[in-house]
């Protein structure tokens, strides 16, 4: 099973989510790929993996025409978390859009390489880049499922109508299976009434695609962030690890009910 974490809007927790979700699935006996599609390599660093030190990554494989199992598996890392494998990520992929411009169906040629290692993981999770163009496209397409993080405040929630448009659009064109699992709250401070507000608003739009979990500011996530661990295994009594181990077992949940 694939899912992107998704959001066109930056500093929602994308990527934290997409490392922090993966330790926590990986403590509930998972094993899980990790795939960092943006250029900013905050998934890829968030797992204790040195971005400016790799030979090869996803974009190595996305450049090729014909890609083997094998060229995959000499790109993925596993990383120093068992059951915790990662396509990394560096500034390179920044090139992409223009590199795969012309490419024959450049919409799925992530789709294309995910699609020769999927089986040998529980789920793969796809770390999106915030933006709506031809790499987060290209993870829509290869994904059955979206998690959608979103912070409190406006220009957290400003974007939304955009981004159903363009799932809506890429369900059309591309995908038909594509459907979102849950919208998940980051950042939550239940001392700010604009935090507690957004929760009825949120579930009036979505109804039950809002995750029971709310993912609570936590000084510790950023200390983790620091020392390029998730929380999960950085501090197992953080809130955020409680919050995020919760995730895992809502996610997984939702992934077994959609098998019957």
């Amino acid at each position: 099973m694939i899912i992107s974490v998704f959001n066109a809007k930056g500093g929602v927790g994308k990527s934290t989510t997409c490392t922090s979700l993966a330790a926590g699935l990986v403590k509930l006996g998972k094993r899980i790929l990790c795939v960092d599609m943006d250029a900013q390599a905050n998934t890829t660093c968030g797992l204790s993996v040195d971005d400016e030190a790799l030979e090869l990554t996803i974009y190595d494989l996305m450049k090729e025409k014909r890609v083997t199992k094998e060229m995959i598996e000499r790109v993925m890392i596993q990383t120093e978390f068992e059951n915790l494998y990662l396509l990394p990520s560096d500034i390179r992929l920044s090139n992409a859009e223009i590199t795969l411009a012309n490419s024959i169906s450049r919409e799925s040629i992530l789709t294309k390489i995910l699609d020769k290692v999927k089986d040998d993981f529980d789920m793969v999770l796809v770390d999106c880049a915030p933006s709506v163009a031809l790499l987060s496209i290209n993870a829509l397409v290869a994904s059955r499922w979206i998690i959608v993080p979103l912070s409190p405040g406006y220009f957290g929630t400003k974007g939304i109508k955009h981004l159903l448009d363009t799932i809506d659009l890429v369900k059309e064109d591309l995908n038909p299976e594509l459907e979102i699992m849950g919208v998940l709250v980051t950042k939550f401070d239940e001392r700010k009434t604009i935090a507690k507000d957004l929760i009825p608003k949120l579930r009036d739009v979505f109804e039950d695609q809002v995750f029971k979990t709310i993912i609570r500011v936590d000084s510790q996530i950023e200390y983790a962030q620091e020392n390029r661990k998730p929380i999960v295994f950085y501090k197992k009594d953080a809130r955020g690890t409680i919050d995020y181990i919760n995730l895992a077992k809502e996610v997984i949940l939702k992934s077994e009910l959609q098998r019957w």
